[in-house]
């Protein structure tokens, strides 16, 4: 992979000449995987559209045998000239290869990496060996020479060879089994329909399935022996999914079967090839009897994530990479879709508003993107599949879908998929088909949204007249960094503003495509709420004595889902100084009896983050003592103890309380309940319920001693199911002592770890006040083994995993160290880290003395 900074006419090099496109793939696979290596027998059938002595292919890794390319009755052997740099080769003859139909036949050799990434090797708990393919974005053309482009659409057909016992799965059906070539066994698929080769997949090995169906789709679960039967969640979410889907979408789901296969080695969450999703075994797998309503809500939604991608993304898929939202945006909104119509009592769609609030986290800074961005190099490619593309694009999708009506907007998308089915489309031909079925100006409306970065900030301020409010909007840009947000800016979006106000029921919807403007609201109201309905992408600024009053009024006159928006815009204040941060703490007060799970998750996150990084260490005790007279009385309410009926919101809810007590305000009652809520898990798994598991392991590493530690070593080797082993691997990250902080460091780039959960612990104890600096020097001073972790994601999660600091002489560091050691998929991560940390220095300035001020206050006036 070539360094980021290499100029863009230079990259432009790593795209195919545009002199043939493939018709249709017929690959041969021998995988060995004792020696870790692949045999490859490869047929394109291709259309020349111009007479040629030259084809470029992509392929990386790739060691050529033979290569013959015949057009009509003249087959001519061809030279191979490798351009490593770009990741392609040149195919030359002598004659000139005419325009129309031909033939490339390439015989090669691979190897079965351990990178996660191409035609790679796994192992299973037991140490069994299994072949996987993971190609998204840029890495089919390291299991055969192809045309590695989204534009590049063909047919497949697949045949392996696979050990005896063995399975292989592949996009479509097995249309034949027969044996040999000696002991081993060759498996031959069905031809795939038309896709990209990003789509193609491969898995060879011991696995086990479990079955069922849904409208006339066979729906296989495949896992590791031993584990089929933790498939049955799966089976049955993945069941409602497609029914869900073949019902909202104009095209039955069109690849004949589907498969999902968990893989215990597995760099991404999961990935949408066709008929074939490839799953991390962790957010596939569960114990049903024992496992989380946290992660049964996880795995509903990554399955119904991917199963979107069936239709957005591969049977429709974006021309080229700059339009990877088209993909990941639109699998991003759909997925609450149907796990909301099968799970209701989850409130999946308050997880959307605070999703939104995410990914304007990430458009608040200078170094965003737009949603459309250009990419050229594997690197810049992949540093596309961030925030910005899944959760900036769902949000700015669902708040066109609420302008638009939910039917009026299903009837554009079932247009675009009619239209461009099992070809390719752009930004324009979506929104087109928008304009086309709403017949309003989407074509004006989406462009402000996808061309240009950033977010707006929507400025209200209400004037009582008699019997109705004018209201006067205006916008700008929203930038954390203060001196950016108060100078002038030109953005402008044209915004689906809808309004509330404190006088009446009514909302009032207008499309603000001017800096400023003004409302009329019916009825005279102390307040009026920008973003009724909690649907908009943008963040909403408020006049002082506006807040205060929806702080009094938000648990009764605002929906969950607008306190969770209105707490992210009165924190989005605070950043950039229009409000002092006991305007937030305030707020907190007022919704001390709101029990809704979104909404207090957002709360006591936003309270986590004030005791972190905003606190003196004069104050810290005060602000402690302040959060559990806060929280306290909530979990009282909510129960320290599960009960029988309750929900999986109560539950979830419980968990959240008792971490924020125990491990942000350092309850002694939830820090002792901890230890002894650790110790029976320890004991027993089954005894103790998985949502307070996961919420006490943490809080009793902060005080736990190496007896404890040792003890969750030891229960990691002996775990039921992939969640009970990460709820003993992820405590690991927690300690308070150094030397336990020490070990976890160590451990994290030994051979007992996967490599894709190395990052995990490394960025864990990176994120802990108690081994911040530790974790830094450990990264700086085993830099190679940290790079060579995790897939090839990894480094670019270490790079970003830095934003957490809130200290110049850190910021310095990772300057320094970054500048020196350039990480090609995350330059722009880099300079947001650096922005972030920048931030925080800022703010922690801005509003420290303030929060001092507001707690000397409090604590005086709770003591009289």
């Amino acid at each position: 992979m070539i360094f980021l900074s290499l100029s863009l006419s230079l990259a432009a090099a790593q795209r195919l000449p545009e002199i043939a496109r493939p018709e249709n793939y017929q690959l041969y696979f021998t995988p060995d995987l004792e020696s870790a290596t692949f045999g490859g027998d490869e047929t394109i059938a291709i259309q020349v559209l111009k007479p040629t002595t030259e084809i470029t292919l992509n392929a990386a890794d790739i060691d050529f045998h033979q290569v013959t390319i015949t057009s009509g009755h003249t087959a001519q052997s061809a030279k191979v000239m490798p351009e490593k740099e770009n990741e392609m080769v040149v195919l030359s003859v002598e004659k000139p290869v005419p325009a129309g139909p031909a033939t490339i036949h390439i015989a090669y050799s691979g190897t079965l990496n351990s990178e996660m990434r191409g035609f790679y090797l796994g192992k299973d708990d037991q140490g069994r060996k299994y072949a996987a393919t993971q190609f998204e974005a840029t890495d089919a053309r390291r299991a055969f020479p192809s045309f590695d482009e989204p534009d590049y659409k063909a047919t497949f057909d697949i045949t392996t060879t696979a050990d005896k016992g063995m399975v292989a799965i592949s996009n479509q059906k097995v249309v034949s089994d027969t044996p040999g070539p000696g002991d081993k066994h060759t498996i031959r698929f069905a031809t795939t329909p038309k896709m990209s080769a990003y789509l193609a997949a491969l898995v060879v090995g011991n696995f086990e399935y479990i079955e069922g169906e849904a409208d006339g789709i066979p729906i296989r679960v495949y896992a590791t022996p031993g584990k089929k039967e933790m498939g049955r969640f799966a089976l049955e979410a993945a069941s409602n999914i497609m029914k869900y889907y073949n019902h909202y979408f104009g095209i039955k789901y069109p690849y004949g079967k589907l498969d999902l296969v968990g893989l215990p080695d597995f760099s991404a969450g999961a990935m949408e090839n066709t008929g074939c999703i490839t799953f991390r075994e962790v957010i596939l797998l569960i114990d049903e009897k024992q496992g989380s309503a946290e992660l049964k809500k996880e795995i509903s939604e990554v399955i119904a994530h991917e199963m979107a991608h069936q239709w957005f993304g591969d049977l429709v898929t974006m021309k080229w990479w700059d339009d990877i939202w088209l993909n990941e945006g639109f699998a991003t909104w759909m997925e609450s879709k149907p796990v909301e119509a099968w799970k209701p009592e989850w409130n999946v769609d308050l997880d959307d508003v605070s999703a939104a609030g995410d990914a304007l986290n990430v458009d608040s800074l200078a170094n965003t993107r737009p949603i459309r961005q250009a990419a050229e190099t594997p690197a810049q490619i992949t540093e596309l599949f961030d925030g910005i593309a899944y959760g900036k694009a769902a949000a700015v999708l669902r708040m066109l879908e609420s302008y638009l009506g939910e039917e009026t907007f299903r009837a554009g998308v079932n247009a675009y998929l009619k239209e461009h089915q099992y070809g390719n489309a752009t930004a324009a031909d979506f929104w087109d088909a928008q304009a086309r079925t709403s017949r309003k100006p989407v074509d004006k409306i989406m462009p402000t949204w996808v061309t240009q970065s950033g977010a707006p900030i929507v400025n209200v301020k209400a004037q009582c007249s008699g019997d109705s409010t004018a209201v006067s909007v205006s916008q700008q840009r929203y930038y954390y960094d203060r001196s950016k947000f108060e100078s002038p800016n030109d953005e402008l979006w044209q915004i689906p503003l809808c309004m509330k106000g404190s006088g009446s029921d009514m909302t009032k919807c207008e499309l603000l495509t001017k800096k400023e403007d003004t409302v009329n609201l019916p009825g005279c109201s102390t307040w009026v709420l920008a973003n009724a309905g909690a649907t908009g992408y943008y963040r909403s600024g408020y006049e002082p004595n506006a807040v205060r009053a929806m702080a009094r009024d938000a648990e009764t006159k605002l929906t969950p889902a607008e306190r969770i928006a209105l707490q992210a815009d009165i924190w989005a204040s605070v950043q950039v100084g229009r409000e002092p941060v006991g305007d937030y703490l305030a707020l907190a007060q007022g919704l001390q009896s709101d029990r809704n799970r979104a909404v207090v998750e957002d709360l006591v996150e936003r309270l986590g983050y004030i005791e972190k990084y905003l606190v003196s260490d004069t104050d810290r005790d005060s602000y402690r003592a302040w959060m559990r007279q806060l929280l306290t009385p909530e979990l009282n309410e909510v129960g320290w103890e599960p009960k029988p009926g309750d929900t999986d919101e109560q539950k979830d809810l419980r968990s959240r309380l008792f971490i924020a007590l125990g491990y942000d305000a350092r309850d002694p009652k939830a820090m002792a309940e901890a230890r002894e809520i650790a110790d029976r898990t320890l004991a027993d798994p089954a005894s103790v319920d998985r949502e307070m598991a996961f919420g006490a392991l943490p809080v009793a590493a902060l005080n736990g001693n190496s007896s404890f530690y040792d003890r969750l070593i030891a229960a990691m080797k002996d775990t039921k199911s992939p969640e009970e082993y990460y709820l003993y691997f992820s405590t690991l990250p927690h300690f308070g002592d150094p030397k336990l902080l020490e070990r976890t460091l160590e451990y994290a780039v030994s051979p007992e770890v996967r490599s894709q959960d190395a990052l995990h612990l490394i960025t864990g104890v990176l994120r802990n006040p108690a081994g911040q600096q530790l974790a830094w020097d450990f990264i700086r001073q085993h830099w190679s083994d940290v790079e060579k972790a995790g897939g090839p994601f990894a480094s670019a999660e270490v790079v970003g995993a830095t934003g957490v600091f809130c200290d110049a002489e850190l910021r310095d560091q990772v300057t320094q160290f970054f500048t020196a050691h350039k990480v090609a998929a995350a330059e722009r991560t880099y300079k947001q880290s650096i922005e972030r940390i920048s931030n925080c220095i800022d703010l922690k300035s801005e509003q420290g003395s303030q929060l001092a001020s507001w707690l000397g206050q409090h604590s005086t006036a709770s003591g009289r």
